[in-house]
């Protein structure tokens, strides 16, 4: 006789069609039913979906409900955590994962604790790093829905990562609400006979739940009905932790590893990645500005004796968490819920523009007097680069000095004339008050986590300016454009390609959670052929700028009629800097087009059979053409396997002798296509006006999300001003690491300040008046990691500002026998911490560096530096 594990629980979306608010109110009812259940013995045990979010939100208007929560969790009979929000795995960043369990653990343990189970019942595809990332805050097993392959149809099994990470997982192949049936049929022999398939397994588990479902408070007494009527299933009511408790005995389950993105059990919606293009974007410039800038300039301004403000930085993290939960990460929510969606995510940009802003003007503001424009490196590694900034200064010329008063080459890339003047309502009798904006670009060498310093004089003369040109060079790149035809030269092979960036469009019948081929489509390639171009040569910065307009279809109605009936406005802008790798693109467009999907082509010399792309902590290898994109319908798959694919921050094709990869800024869709898979394919942004749609070209069947009602979703057509931003890098090796610190540089762009009384508006916060800092800006570089081969994806400072965390991993599917060298300024403990920053060990005592030993195949490390004389740090404070 096989066991039935019933877990009582509910599937809470805190938003979607309905709103957080909606939503909220429902919640704060329920609880009132949980509570009571639980009181009365009406259940044994419960699970609020793992999530605390919605915790969060309740106790904000329950709080006299705290101390009853936390009886209950302390008891094991209600379930929380470990998650702040149910993530989207696919697109959202390692480090956006990792805040998020350390948000959910925290709140957690102020209530009992979280339980220890990965639980993510209706994320759209489950993540390759995801063992690994678990591993890291001590969960041993996971549960969820979507996602496995035809080959992979086990229930229960271990799941596997390239370091050797394992979780035990429970496919619930029939969903998170296939135990409704046991409350609401009385014949449940058919249901437990579904649920026993595809394992051998004595223990199995059956949820009973829903979305939003309200409390079942006659499950015991349909538990014992079943039991009655049943001679080969015995069914308990229990939870999950003990539930694999008992898995965990069985010695027969198979290893799987990799991803699980197939819509073998459900829809997995792999034309997701690119709806909502404008929330992706938002929210991954969010996800830079926290990880990147602010968080490391914390670490840096506590040695200047600046205390930091964790409560604001918390609040950020949780509005980048709720927007990364997987129906607001997607985007296929109403509009009213969208636009919630998107001013928070706005609000939450505001809170950390202003933290980076201030912290910037404080740190400056106790400078040597004689230094007037700062540049930052937040990161922990030196960089040589150009640096760009828009000064202000009453006279039209200037000269820059160094810190030790040597002359200094810049470049003046525009100016304009401002007219400063104390408004009157009759124009003539203001008095003018003029000034110069000015945008300079300057050569910088900067140590790891520090800063360099110019003065700005007045002087007589104006610097050269740069010549009009329509070849642009640098080190790297000759990109140039002649009759129609641009064309990009490989400076270090000699190698040239003739219109290698180019565009498609094309209908899209889809809707929010899928892009889908309209049934009637014409796929229009876009040139750059009739553009008007201008371009600047200069020794720091070139550009190329290209504007235009494409002639296509208003709507799918005149796509089928193959009518160009609308002009699309756009204008594509090419950067090339100094010493830089990377060509900086830019792409705005106006769009004035319904149902549409834009791509960026980039024609390449590799004939493909994978693509690359990486994932929260490493990189996925991807095969062109899924395995069942002929089968597909009959091995009963949910919709087509389709080759779009996921991405963070870069795709990439590549072969032995060449890579070519595109730096994202928020986009987050790719494909490799053409008739050797050698043009990589970006969506820029995809155009649907429904929630969801029935019959699509590549997902037929009812629609998703509501199966009996249109919702439109005029919003979604993204009309207006859309801006795409990313770089584009021609390398000899594919080097994943690199190409991090790549995307890394262009998120951060230049952390400079100018001190200044001319313009009072450069920010927000310009304006306030504020006090010098209280300790005087020295050079102080902290540590330095030299490595090649790691990825630095985070460096805060410790809660209490003593020490320093530093994550790396390494992202590939080797080893790194030779990772790197720590060095530090001062003598320090290094120790080796858990992803919830917990002590693992002691690895060091007393070092002014530290040898990084050997990484294992896609390894997350977490590192704690503890300097010796705290005077360094806090107590300047």
């Amino acid at each position: 006789m096989q066991r039935v594990h019933v877990i009582a629980h509910t599937h809470w979306d805190f938003e979607w069609y309905f709103t957080r608010q909606h939503a909220r109110v429902q919640f704060a009812y329920h609880m009132e039913e949980v509570l009571q259940a639980l009181t009365n013995n009406q259940l044994d045990a419960y699970l609020l979906d793992g999530q605390m979010a919605i915790i969060d939100d309740y106790l904000q208007t329950n709080p006299d409900k705290r101390d009853e929560i936390r009886q209950f969790v302390q008891a094991r009979r209600l379930f929380i955590g470990p998650w702040y929000t149910q993530i989207d795995e696919m697109v959202t960043s390692g480090e956006s994962i990792v805040r998020n369990l350390q948000l959910g653990h925290k709140l957690a343990a102020d209530l009992g604790g979280a339980m220890k189970v990965g639980y993510l019942p209706d994320s759209f595809g489950q993540g390759k790093d995801m063992p690994k990332i678990y591993s890291g805050f001590d969960i041993t097993a996971t549960v969820f829905w979507r996602g496995m392959p035809h080959e992979k149809d086990a229930r229960y099994f271990y799941w596997t990562a390239e370091d050797g990470s394992r979780v035990l997982a429970a496919n619930i192949k029939n969903g998170y609400y296939a135990g409704v049936e046991l409350i609401e049929n009385d014949d449940v022999t058919t249901l437990l006979q579904r649920i026993a398939t595809d394992t051998k397994s004595h223990d199995l588990v059956l949820p009973v739940g829903g979305d939003q479902r309200a409390v079942d408070f006659n499950l015991k007494e349909r538990i014992a009905l079943a039991n009655d009527h049943e001679d080969s299933f015995e069914l308990v009511e229990d939870n999950y932790p003990d539930f694999f408790t008992l898995l965990a005995k069985n010695r027969e389950l198979p290893t799987y590893q990799g991803e699980f993105i197939d819509p073998s059990a459900s829809k997995i919606h792999r034309g997701i990645y690119s709806s909502r293009a404008d929330l992706k974007r938002l929210y991954d410039r969010l996800e830079h500005l926290m990880v990147d800038v602010v968080e490391p300039l914390i670490v840096i301004a506590a040695h200047q004796g600046i205390k930091a403000q964790s409560g604001l930085v918390e609040q950020v993290w949780k509005t980048i968490a709720r927007g990364q939960a997987h129906d607001s990460s997607g985007g296929c929510n109403s509009d009213v819920t969208n636009r919630d969606i998107y001013q928070r995510g706005n609000n939450a940009l505001q809170l950390a523009t202003s933290l980076r802003d201030y912290l910037l003007r404080k740190l400056a503001s106790s400078s040597a007097p004689s230094l007037n424009i700062f540049f930052w490196n937040p990161t922990i590694q030196s960089v040589t680069r150009t640096g760009q900034i828009t000064v202000a200064t009453r006279d039209k010329y200037f000269a820059l000095k160094d810190e030790h008063g040597l002359p200094v080459t810049y470049e003046v890339l525009r100016q304009v004339q401002v007219d400063d003047a104390v408004l009157r309502r009759d124009k003539t009798q203001e008095k003018p008050m003029i000034y110069y904006q000015t945008t300079i670009a300057v050569p910088l060498v900067m140590k790891a986590m520090d800063w360099v310093g110019f003065t700005l004089e007045s002087a007589q003369q104006a610097v050269p300016l740069r010549s009009d040109s329509t070849t642009i060079r640098n080190e790297y790149y000759t990109l140039s454009f002649t009759n129609g035809e641009l064309k990009l030269t490989d400076n270090r092979t000699g190698q040239s390609f003739v219109n290698p960036i180019h565009f498609d469009d094309g209908g899209d019948g889809g809707d929010t959670y899928d892009y889908s081929p309209a049934y009637q489509d014409w796929l229009i390639n876009l040139t750059l052929e009739e553009a008007e171009v201008t371009g600047h040569q200069g020794k720091l910065v070139s550009e190329l700028s290209f504007k235009g307009g494409w002639h296509l279809p208003k709507d799918l109605s005149a796509r089928a009629a193959k009518k160009t009936n609308v002009i699309l406005p756009y204008t594509l802008e090419l950067k090339l800097l100094a010493n830089d790798p990377v060509i900086h693109f830019k792409l705005t467009v106006d769009n004035n087009i319904l149902d549409h999907r834009l791509r960026l082509i980039l024609t390449t010399p590799v004939h493909a059979q994978y693509s690359f792309a990486d994932t929260p902590f490493g990189v996925a290898k991807r095969p062109v053409v899924d395995p069942h994109l002929n089968d597909w319908q009959a091995i009963g798959y949910h919709e087509e396997p389709t080759g779009l694919r996921p991405m963070i921050h870069f795709a990439n094709t590549h072969d032995p002798i060449t890579s070519w990869t595109f730096l994202g800024l928020g986009e987050k869709e790719c494909q490799l296509i053409g008739q050797h898979f050698e043009q990589l394919a970006v969506t820029m942004f995809r155009s649907v006006g429904y929630l969801g749609r029935p019959d699509l070209k590549r997902r037929p069947g009812d629609a998703s999300g509501l199966q009996t009602r249109y919702v439109p979703t005029p919003d979604s057509q993204l009309l207006g001003r859309q801006q795409l931003e990313g770089g584009i890098c021609l390398d000899e090796q594919f080097n994943p690491a690199e190409i991090q610190q790549r995307v890394q540089a262009l998120a951060i762009g230049d952390l400079s300040y100018q001190k200044q009384t001319l313009n009072r508006f450069t920010t927000p916060l310009q304006y306030f008046p504020i006090n010098a800092n209280q300790t005087d800006l020295e050079h102080q570089p902290s540590l330095q990691l030299n490595t090649r081969d790691l990825v630095i994806s985070s460096v805060t400072a410790t809660s209490d500002q003593t020490g320093y965390l530093v994550r790396v991993y390494n992202p590939t599917s080797e080893s790194c026998e030779d990772p790197g060298v720590f060095e530090f300024a001062w003598l320090a403990s290094v120790r080796l911490l858990t992803l919830n920053h917990e002590t693992k060990e002691t690895v060091a005592t007393s070092v002014s560096h530290y040898q990084l030993s050997p990484f294992k195949a896609g390894e997350i490390r977490t590192y704690g530096i503890y300097p010796l004389n705290n005077d360094v740090a806090a107590s300047k404070g």
